[in-house]
């Protein structure tokens, strides 16, 4: 069995089957004149047991561009058939070495071994990798996209809690990033690490709690995407959470004492299509800065087991086809 180290280059899988292409280490040149990436054999990816991998079921790999992996050829010496078996992370560097004088191959676009992906579609003319999404007129399949149509991470988040939503903005197009996004740094998310940055989930200014974050490598496991969705599950000592954060900063994270916070950032709508129980143990507080609307079409009954005030700082309407006040004593006070 012939195996390989590589570096992956495309993943626009024509068939969407999840394969990828990738550049292997001592096998293929990081000459794109030689062999431009789409010049590069389509990968299978092995997936683990738990995706059925058959009718739609399943997961899909988080492989992009510039990930590490290790595979072996299906076809041996002829190296046209590779499967992918995992992936290696690592710290990046600014280049890498090659051949008996270890030349520093620096890390570009426009040489092998890298995130070949140009910064926008135009950018593809003229490249040994071609247009895009033009075929080539050698080649039976397309290349990747660029950057300006892939995924980012917000630049700024901003959160407002008086009624007038939140806002995230995106890099612009001279801004987007290319993988690896951090040079010298492990590719770890760093909220596995422990250095991740949670004051965006503090909500004391809504009389919420900050949160309850503080784990500790390597206990906290999670899955980053590219766009900045985040879901940990972390089993640090003491600290114990789980959290679902979206990349506009609405998020829900369950406490190591069992209790949660959910916010969410802009409109909210919750369907229920039959019965709604709600039992709390304890007090309920509710606030709103803006209009309260209640239509209910049924009956409406309270039960209040002590004393029920009614405040208004406006008038008050009460309108029904007939009103009764039943008690031992009624007051009216002009």
């Amino acid at each position: 069995m012939k195996t390989f180290y590589g570096i992956v280059e495309d993943r626009q899988d024509p068939l969407k089957i999840g394969r990828v292409r990738v550049r292997c280490h001592g096998i293929h040149t990081a000459n794109k004149q030689l062999i431009a990436t789409p010049d590069l054999p389509w990968a299978q990816v092995l997936l683990p047991t738990t995706s059925a991998g058959l009718s739609g079921f399943g997961t899909q790999h988080g492989l992009v561009e510039g990930s590490t992996v290790f595979g072996f050829f299906r076809d041996g010496d002829t190296c046209q058939q590779p499967v992918i078996i995992g992936t290696a992370a690592g710290i990046p560097q600014a280049g890498y070495k090659e051949g008996v004088d270890k030349k520093l191959i620096e890390r570009k676009v426009k040489t092998g071994f890298n995130d070949p992906r140009e910064l926008t579609v135009a950018g593809y003319e003229g490249t040994p990798d071609g247009p895009n999404p033009k075929q080539d007129a050698r080649r039976g399949f397309g290349l990747t996209t660029a950057l300006d149509s892939a995924p980012t991470k917000p630049e700024t988040l901003e959160i407002n809690y008086d009624g007038t939503g939140s806002k995230t903005t995106n890099p612009t197009v001279t801004e987007l990033p290319k993988y690896p996004l951090y040079i010298e740094d492990s590719d770890l998310s760093k909220f596995a690490r422990g250095e991740g940055d949670y004051t965006s989930r503090d909500t004391s200014d809504a009389n919420g709690i900050p949160s309850k974050a503080k784990p500790v490598y390597p206990y906290n496991k999670v899955l980053e995407s590219e766009s900045g969705h985040v879901l940990e599950i972390d089993d640090t000592l003491g600290v114990e959470r789980i959290a679902v954060e979206h990349r506009s900063g609405t998020f829900h994270e369950i406490h190591p004492d069992g209790s949660q916070v959910t916010r969410v950032v802009n409109d909210n709508y919750t369907v229920v299509c039959k019965d709604d129980e709600v039992y709390v143990g304890g007090k309920v507080n509710v606030k709103v800065l803006g209009d309260a609307t209640f239509d209910v079409g049924g009956d409406a009954k309270i039960t209040v087991a002590k004393t029920t005030a009614i405040e208004s700082k406006g008038n008050l309407s009460v309108v029904a086809p007939q009103i009764s006040l039943d008690g031992t004593v009624i007051k009216l006070n002009s």
